[in-house]
């Protein structure tokens, strides 16, 4: 269907109308999920930079990356405050002038350590940073509609006219057959040229230098077998107290190797046992998504572990990211990560301390024993108390 709307001839409030039903029916029949994995657009500076633009059902999410140029207090606002982002249609496209609000700003990170799970209930929030510092977070919009090509993401209100705003021009709106939407390895690259730009970002986190391990550019079978020593615990370190650093910092030296049993399914705070594993049967992944079917019941699975850690304050959490064997193994090693970090974020959204959760990632080399041919179950997390003394 084609809809020709003639703004010279029509009020202002029949072609917001029209504008907003013309989206709708373009949104319900959009492609289904896509990531761009090379966003294409303008900025006034170098040091912030969008890695990558995430197409949903029925949202659109730019994962969005800074450096912290000097010290300062950063602070970040949920939708409904005026200093929030904002989608607009460029100033110098002709007609009228349509603007997507901020939904939420989810999964605030410092140097790879989630700070701040989702603003939805909260109207800002500050953090003081300090130079080198490496700031990730997730701006969430509405799904565009695919008749808009063309989109600004502006920093608050006026932010146009602030050139020491974060602000992104002409962010082209890509659909799922468009040719140079990439692949993960692009991002990764781009991310990583971007941050070896600025020598004074701090090191990464552990979370960090797994990634980077692998993404190397050895192959993954090599890879693999530099994650997986022969020893089958963890070896936890914590470093002692420092001026710069007042939180306690648990060090990941060395990883896990494959478990030789099948890990029994989280069905109370009772399934949990000491350097045992279990995986979360109601924390469900489709196909290539990181999101949880079933939100509802993933988060009271989730919520168990959280119960665990508040009666046994020594515990520390390990979580195990897997898919299913299918498929490419590097994007499923990235599959991986995002699931065990989409455990994390929920676990510190309800009040466990960042530090005392791990997570690792195999893609799918540790399919469950029963499915080893292929099956959705793959598609899990796994849970491990650590018990400290």
């Amino acid at each position: 269907m084609r809809i020709l709307i003639f703004t010279n001839q029509l009020p202002k409030i029949t072609i917001l109308l029209l504008l907003f039903l013309v989206s709708g029916m373009e949104t319900v029949s959009a492609n289904s999920s896509f990531f761009d994995y090379l966003p294409k657009y303008r900025k006034f500076k170098s040091h912030y930079q969008i890695d990558k633009i995430e197409y949903q059902e029925k949202r659109t999410i730019i994962h969005f990356r800074y450096v912290i140029q000097e010290s300062k207090v950063a602070t970040f606002y949920n939708g409904n405050h005026p200093n929030s982002w904002y989608l607009r249609t460029p100033t110098r496209m002709r007609g009228v002038e349509i603007q997507f609000k901020q939904l939420e700003v989810a999964n605030i990170a410092v140097n790879n350590e989630v700070r701040r799970a989702s603003l939805t209930n909260v109207p800002e929030i500050s953090y003081d940073l300090n130079r080198g510092d490496v700031v990730t977070c997730q701006v969430h919009f509405v799904r565009i509609p695919r008749y808009i090509r063309m989109l600004d993401m502006i920093d608050g209100k006026d932010g146009h006219m602030d050139q020491d705003k974060l602000n992104c021009f002409d962010i082209m709106i890509k659909t799922k057959d468009n040719p140079l939407l990439g692949n993960s390895d692009n991002m990764v690259a781009v991310v990583s040229r971007f941050e070896q730009s600025f020598k004074y970002v701090k090191p990464k986190t552990e979370e960090d230098s797994v990634m980077s391990a692998s993404t190397s550019t050895q192959p993954l079978d090599q890879a693999s077998s530099t994650r997986l020593p022969t020893t089958t615990r963890p070896t936890i370190t914590r470093p002692s107290t420092t001026t710069t650093e007042k939180r306690e910092v648990v060090n990941i030296t060395q990883e896990p190797e494959p478990i030789d049993y099948m890990p029994a399914a989280l069905a109370s705070m009772a399934d949990l046992t000491c350097d045992v594993r279990a995986y979360l049967p109601d924390v469900v992944f489709k196909e290539d998504e990181t999101k949880f079917s079933g939100r509802v019941k993933a988060i009271q699975n989730i919520r168990m572990i959280a119960d665990y850690v508040k009666s046994y304050t020594n515990a520390q959490i390990n979580l195990y990211g897997h898919t299913d064997i299918h498929g490419n193994p590097r994007k499923n090693l990235e599959l991986s990560r995002e699931r065990a970090l989409a455990v994390k974020r929920e676990l510190v959204n309800m009040g466990v301390k960042p530090d005392k959760i791990s997570i690792y990632f195999f893609g799918g080399s540790q399919p469950l024993k029963q499915y080893k041919n292929g099956n959705s179950l793959n598609r899990r997390v796994e849970v491990e108390p650590v018990c400290l003394d």
